[in-house]
């Protein structure tokens, strides 16, 4: 049985992607890195930008319009590398995953993603403590975080107890209903 659930107002309304957006993922990209299954590399659209921008923008907005997604855009495929320069590569430390995706999905990603992000902060839809995949409170930040706190608690002579979960490992994908349906409780709007 399927929940029908009332969602509140979105706290902003969708805006559509701007050239100018597309333009600054596609200066963000690292120009040779691998390429995806579409076999596009990032120089071809970096050094191309000037032409494919204004074709790119009205292809991501119909995406938008008609709710469509390509499926060839859908898959990705991820490899592990081996770090150069380590001694022994029989241990997991010594590799690291690389996900290749299609180019213009890297692009379209990299839009929304931004666009989420800065709507995040101006309508604070994340608690101010909140740690994790944005500005300011990545993964290092919340252990100097962790480790100013430890170190004020010893000078006031106060114990220190922490609890550390690994909550990735025990839940290591995402439910992509379950986060959509938790954007929208949060102000998101579908688009």
């Amino acid at each position: 049985m399927h929940t029908v659930h009332k969602y509140p107002p979105s706290r902003f309304e969708y805006v559509p992607i701007t050239d100018t957006q597309i333009e600054q993922a596609i200066s963000w990209l690292g120009l040779y890195k691998a390429p995806g299954a579409d076999g596009i590399s990032n120089v071809v659209l970096i050094k191309c930008a000037d032409l494919i921008v204004p074709h790119l923008g009205p292809n991501y907005h119909v995406m938008f319009k008609l709710e469509t997604y390509p499926e060839n855009w859908k898959s990705s495929v991820t490899i592990m590398l081996r770090k150069l320069a380590k001694p022994d590569y029989m241990l997991p430390s010594t590799h690291q995953p690389i996900a290749l995706i299609s180019t213009f999905t890297k692009v379209l990603s990299s839009c929304v993603t931004a666009d989420l992000v800065h709507m995040t902060k101006v309508h604070r839809l994340l608690p101010d403590n909140y740690f994790g995949c944005r500005p300011g409170r990545t993964t290092t930040d919340l252990l100097h975080y962790i480790t100013k706190f430890i170190k004020d608690a010893w000078g006031r002579c106060e114990v220190v107890s922490m609890l550390f979960l690994d909550v990735k490992a025990a839940f290591p994908s995402i439910i992509l209903d379950q986060l959509i349906h938790d954007m929208r409780k949060r102000g998101v709007p579908p688009q």
